[in-house]
C-alpha cells in the first residue's frame, strides 16, 4: 500500500517522482505519481509530468 507523498519509482519507465493523488474506483486504486524531473519526454501535463498509476504499476523508492 502506498500513501500520498510516498517517492515511487514507475516500473514500465523508471520514472522517479512523488505520488500527488490517490483514487479509489469500484475497489481499484489508482495513483497520480507527478515526476521528479522536469520537462521529460512522457507523461502529461506541464513542465512536472504526470502519470496514472495502478498498485502493480509502482515500486517504493529511496534516494542514495
Amino acid at each position: 500500500m502506498f500513501e500520498i507523498y510516498d517517492n515511487v519509482r514507475i516500473k514500465s519507465n523508471g520514472v522517479i517522482g512523488t505520488i500527488v493523488d490517490i483514487s479509489t474506483v469500484n475497489g481499484n486504486t489508482n495513483y497520480v505519481v507527478e515526476s521528479s524531473t522536469e520537462n521529460i519526454s512522457v507523461g502529461y501535463g506541464g513542465k512536472w509530468k504526470l502519470f496514472d498509476c495502478g498498485e502493480s504499476d509502482i515500486e517504493k523508492f529511496k534516494s542514495e
